[in-house]
């Protein structure tokens, strides 16, 4: 199990595509870009030819793996979570948080985060400002769209668990966040600390692993079910127009 997100130890894990290359032995010839003895006669050269075709389909039938090189999924969650905890991101990321974390995410997440900012700057364009009716926008200013809504939005502390691979080849990584529910307001900890789970689901992309949607469990989002943030990121919106009054 990876360390809490304060240590910065990590072993990855080491592999990669298998990659194919000549047969080169002492006293062999290359025919047709394959090897095989000088002294053999045609005869021979052809079925030498034959096998080392079989031999080579064989191998290249044999799945290589698509993970990235010298990287896990847990990885780029164990990154995720070091900038969640030290920058306490509410909402959609901005400035340096954005910074930061938009490397870590998947374009399809990263998509999504831009079509709710579009579509919360759409509902400021139909409700202006009025000191005298101020109205609270809709959206997601508050909560920590990365650990859970109202208080789980500071976190104080995670740690990266297992890694469980799923049938369409992303990766569920849980991840277990902790919270003193203060706000970072030291005067208003109690010393209680709250302790609940979130899933990151990691995708391969572009040779790299990214991490691709937030998945809360029942209470995390404020949701009386399990549910994933990137389909939270729609209430309210259709496309890029807000539907909220």
């Amino acid at each position: 199990m990876p360390p809490p997100v304060s240590a910065e130890s990590h072993q990855p894990a080491t592999g990669g595509n298998r990659s194919f290359s000549k047969f080169r032995f002492r006293g062999t010839t290359a025919v047709s870009g394959i090897n095989c003895p000088a002294s053999m006669n045609h005869k021979n050269l052809g079925q030498w030819r034959v096998m080392a075709a079989v031999v080579l389909l064989q191998l290249a039938s044999q799945p290589a793996r698509s993970a990235p090189q010298g990287s896990q999924p847990a990885d780029v969650v164990q990154k995720l979570y070091r900038e969640v905890v030290t920058r306490h991101p509410l909402g959609v990321p901005y400035g340096p948080a954005k910074a930061a974390i938009w490397p870590l995410l998947s374009k399809r997440l990263i998509r999504a985060f831009e079509i709710r900012n579009a579509c919360d700057r759409d509902w400021d364009r139909k409700h202006p400002y009025n000191k005298d009716h101020p109205v609270k926008a809709p959206g997601f200013y508050e909560d920590g769209l990365f650990s859970g809504g109202d208080e789980r939005g500071y976190v104080n502390g995670a740690a990266v668990g297992s890694t469980k691979a799923q049938a369409d080849g992303s990766y569920l990584v849980y991840v277990k966040l902790w919270s003193y529910f203060d706000g970072g307001d030291l005067s208003q900890r109690t010393g209680k600390l709250y302790r609940w789970r979130v899933a990151a689901r990691v995708t391969s992309e572009d040779g790299r692993f990214v991490v691709d949607d937030i998945l809360g469990f029942k209470g995390v989002f404020d949701y009386d079910k399990s549910v994933y943030m990137s389909r939270m990121l729609t209430s309210g919106c259709r496309g890029t127009h807000s539907t909220s009054d």
